[in-house]
């Protein structure tokens, strides 16, 4: 019997802090979507990006400038002390864009981004715990038409 390396377990904690961190942002990732396709963006992919992790408050610097990030990380430290949530930020990118540019960051997705887009809901990157991980947000998650209301 093989026990799992080191490497594959920190990859499956990875994987888990990304996916955690996707599910408690969800209505801002559901939100960020929603207004992409208001705004007329084709098949807009969601990127979630957790800004006081280091690749992801790279990205986040990149995006928004050094000193909102710093700004929106110390609010949100004076708000939560205990230091339980982390500063997000989401923003969405046009399937088409997402294809070039994300394998160019994240090698590991070009997989992803060879296929087609989900047919069962839309894509967003979770960027937390040193890497990424592209997950698809089901429709019944964001869907807002009473399907079983009377």
């Amino acid at each position: 019997m093989e026990l799992p390396s080191q490497d594959s377990a920190d990859d499956s904690s990875a994987l888990d802090e990304q996916q955690l961190l996707l599910e408690e942002s969800l209505e801002l990732v559901v939100s960020v979507y929603n207004e992409a396709i208001g705004e007329g963006v084709r098949d807009p992919v969601v990127i979630l990006l957790d800004c006081e992790d280091k690749i992801g408050g790279q990205i986040a610097r990149g995006w928004l400038g050094r000193a909102a990030v710093g700004e929106a990380i110390a609010d949100q430290q004076a708000e939560d002390p205990s230091g339980e949530t982390t500063t997000v930020f989401a923003r969405a990118f046009p399937w088409a864009e997402c294809t070039k540019q994300v394998p160019e960051v994240f090698p590991y997705l070009a997989p992803i981004f060879a296929s087609e887009l989900p047919a069962d809901g839309f894509l967003a990157i979770s960027v937390t715990s040193g890497g990424a991980s592209a997950l698809t947000v089901p429709h019944d998650a964001f869907d807002e038409s009473p399907s079983s209301e009377e």
